[in-house]
């Protein structure tokens, strides 16, 4: 009997460490979601890029990357839990028909319902997001090739003559 019940108890605390340890095994990737510059190095690492040009990259990306998480959070904090869920789901619908970003642009906008202050404060949050991504893509530019950068799915801008 004394043999059960220790089996008991050792099942039981696997039960209970398990059943803890279930709500934070998805927190690693919901955490990253976020990250501008984390999805920025998980396209890198997909490309299969050589190690010193990969880790020349990922410098690149660390030196630009509280920029970027600024602006980010500068976006985020814009707008409400609602809003953001009725924008996500506007993109989705507007992926799934096929349209082109200016295409779906008002829609999207008509779908957050945002008031005139919103507004105002989510263009200029929005021109900081795009001033840091064009940070990261010319210090990107500088170390990887076209081919390259294509290869994990960055966009590169044509340099200004």
């Amino acid at each position: 009997m004394n043999r059960l019940s220790s089996k008991l108890v050792i099942v039981g605390c696997l039960i209970a460490v398990v059943g803890l340890s279930w709500p934070a095994h998805g927190q690693g990737r919901k955490r990253n979601a976020g990250d501008p510059a984390a999805r920025i190095k998980k396209k890198l690492a997909a490309a299969e890029l050589p190690a010193d040009v990969l880790a020349k990259a990922n410098k690149a990306v660390d030196e630009q990357a509280p920029k970027l998480k600024e602006a980010q959070a500068k976006v985020d904090a814009v707008l409400t839990d609602e809003q953001k869920k009725a924008r996500r789901e506007a993109q989705k619908t507007a992926k799934e028909s096929g349209q082109k970003r200016k295409q779906s642009q008002g829609a999207i906008e008509s779908a957050m319902k945002l008031t005139t202050e919103q507004k105002s404060k989510l263009a200029e949050a929005e021109k900081e997001l795009a001033a840091a991504n064009a940070a990261v893509q010319r210090s990107l530019q500088g170390v990887l090739t076209p081919e390259q950068l294509a290869k994990a799915g960055i966009k590169s801008r044509k340099k200004k003559a």
